[in-house]
């Protein structure tokens, strides 16, 4: 002898939605609840209009109607419909635009307003389980045939059962976007139809398309000068592009070098012609020397004398430090190598010094 899965099945109260014939005001879905024990039967009215009149919407207001008038223990034939109650016990603000939000919002406000625990259960449907095909005998009747409805407190979902009436979604007209490109566009404005929108499916790429139309703006130029001439020389083998960037993973580079570096490659680099195009100032002349500035001119340009044996410091070490690697390694390291680019002494006159690194 097998023992019972439920000690008295007219325990439970059953909840089922059903489809049925407009009546005078339009509806087409019902849904009842059912309680055998006590021998009470509810027809709940969903209040759906448009896009949420639909059977799911009528199965939730009769488990809303269940757990408003009091009833412990309901079962329905809809997963689906416990798992979002679930999800709106456990994580509400995921529905906040969900299209039966503010009927499960009943629900749960039922529920934690409950002196005692309710559960639910799943029951097969069109199994022939007595308590689900009564209710759902009561879903599929008329509501003029019933005395008593049972109230879910809920209203019809905005406008025309539209829960979305507040929400405002970016959007363009296609036909005046189409006149604006074609001069065509009409002035009187009296007698037109309505415009056709057409809503943008995202903010990124889709508002900067359609601003871009119609302001010449939001495309910014990808590939700058700097950039293109950099790929220019990697792809004609001139500059390798592996020991070109070997400084980005070098830890005897500072931080702050690198940052420089990537400024000075992609015209980043601070001065005067970018002060004048942020308006900070009217002059693109260097402020060390008469000269224009520019990044090149910081690098390697200013007449300024300060400046002038700092290029020069940098570059002598630089070299020597090139001079070095090429005698120690590689094919020429058993030759004679020579530099031109200044002796000790000439550099002790500047008042230039070599790092340790550099010396030969």
């Amino acid at each position: 002898m097998t023992a019972r899965k439920v000690k008295d099945w007219r325990d439970w109260t059953y909840t089922d939605d059903g489809s049925l014939q407009k009546n005078e005001v339009g509806q087409d879905t019902g849904s009842g609840v059912y309680h055998p024990h006590l021998n009470v039967s509810h027809y709940v009215n969903p209040k759906g209009m448009g896009i949420t009149n639909n059977i799911s919407r009528a199965e939730l207001a009769a488990i809303a109607a269940a757990v408003i008038h009091g009833y412990s223990h309901i079962a329905t034939d809809s997963l689906t419909l416990l798992h979002q109650i679930k999800k709106q016990l456990l994580h509400p603000n995921l529905h906040c635009h969900h299209i039966r939000g503010e009927v499960l919002q009943s629900i749960a406000k039922a529920i934690c307003q409950s002196p005692s625990p309710i559960h639910f259960f799943k029951v097969k449907s069109y199994a022939g389980i007595i308590g689900n095909e009564h209710a759902d005998a009561l879903a599929k009747k008329l509501s003029t045939t019933y005395a008593y409805i049972a109230d879910t407190s809920t209203r019809i979902a905005g406008p025309e059962g539209t829960p979305f009436y507040n929400i405002h979604w970016l959007a363009k007209d296609i036909e005046n976007q189409t006149q604006t490109h074609n001069h065509t566009r009409t002035t009187n404005m009296a007698h037109s139809p309505p415009p056709k929108l057409w809503y943008l499916p995202n903010h990124r790429d889709a508002l900067q398309a359609h601003m871009h139309f119609l302001h010449k703006l939001g495309n910014a130029k990808t590939v700058a000068i700097y950039h293109a001439y950099y790929q220019t020389l990697i792809k004609d083998g001139t500059a390798n592009g592996a020991i070109s960037n070997a400084y980005l993973t070098s830890s005897d580079v500072p931080f702050k070098t690198k940052c420089i570096i990537m400024k000075y490659r992609t015209g980043t680099l601070y001065n005067q012609r970018h002060a004048v195009l942020f308006k900070l100032s009217t002059n693109q002349t260097c402020p060390l020397c008469p000269q224009v500035d520019s990044a090149l001119h910081i690098l390697s340009g200013c007449q300024h004398t300060k400046i002038r044996n700092m290029i020069t410091e940098r570059h002598n070490l630089a070299c020597c430090m090139i001079f070095k690697a090429i005698s120690k390694t590689g094919s020429l390291g058993s030759c004679v190598v020579s530099k031109d680019i200044g002796s000790n002494e000439r550099m002790t006159m500047q008042n230039l010094q070599i790092p340790e690194t550099a010396e030969s």
